[in-house]
């Protein structure tokens, strides 16, 4: 499998997007804490010896606020150079115990399996999704969980972001942005499904300078949803707006 015929992103690219994103213990809290009835369900049943392992995990903060909120053993797998940013974001939540495996999850080959696996925004970055999600298995203990979350673009959302966000969006395959691709990895391999659906408000951010025009579809969009809509959103979880889509699995 070649990674860089596959990837739809590098290690320039991450290094450059993270480098000033701020690493203090608010900033994490306010990210990863929006998930929290998520991550309750995934850790449910987690001890204070169990291993978390994530998939791509640069810059750390979600490791780093998971670990220090279900006392977890994590393991960060990244190819990225700026470990620096990943033991700040230890560091920063209090975190003294970690492993960094800086290597390519693609060629690399796990020398142990672990009770928690996830990946956040990482299989979406790639063509081949349906290899990367299969790769994620031989980290799984038997029993274990894991947890994969991606954006959603498809629906409203991915005209909003072709109009005012395009760079973004081509950096993004929508193929394994469908429910159907996480049933069909479940039953490829034997996966009981314990939470599959969307959540969040619409992504009305951007990632680009904007031109007049664009900036009024965007001013348009941030008062339309931030002011009221979200809400909505938030409430009636759908592919037309929802910014994400996270699936929880159990290992047989």
């Amino acid at each position: 499998m070649n990674s860089k015929q596959n990837a739809l992103t590098s290690k320039t690219y991450w290094e450059a997007y993270y480098k000033n994103n701020p690493v203090d213990r608010a900033h994490i809290r306010n990210v990863c804490g929006f998930y929290d009835e998520f991550w309750d369900q995934f850790f449910s049943e987690a001890g204070n010896d169990d291993t978390l392992i994530e998939i791509g995990g640069f810059p750390g903060r979600y490791l780093a606020y998971l670990s220090s909120k279900y006392k977890l053993n994590p393991i960060c797998l990244d190819y990225n150079s700026d470990v620096d940013k990943i033991q700040s974001a230890f560091a920063t939540m209090g975190v003294a115990n970690y492993q960094i495996i800086q290597e390519d999850f693609l060629e690399f080959k796990p020398k142990q399996q672990y009770d928690y696996v996830m990946s956040n925004g990482f299989v979406e970055h790639f063509k081949n999704f349906d290899d990367i999600l299969d790769l994620h298995m031989p980290y799984l203990k038997s029993r274990g969980k894991l947890l994969i979350m991606i954006p959603n673009m498809r629906g409203y959302i991915r005209w909003y972001k072709w109009l005012v966000d395009y760079q973004n969006l081509k950096i993004h395959n929508r193929k394994c942005m469908s429910l159907n691709v996480f049933k069909a990895f479940s039953i490829r391999n034997n996966l009981n499904i314990l939470h599959l659906g969307y959540f969040g408000y619409f992504p009305y951010n951007v990632h680009q300078s904007l031109n007049s025009f664009q900036k009024l579809i965007y001013n348009f969009h941030r008062i339309l949803f931030k002011k009221g809509l979200n809400k909505i959103v938030y409430k009636y979880p759908s592919s037309l707006f929802s910014s994400t889509i996270i699936a929880i699995f159990e290992k047989n």
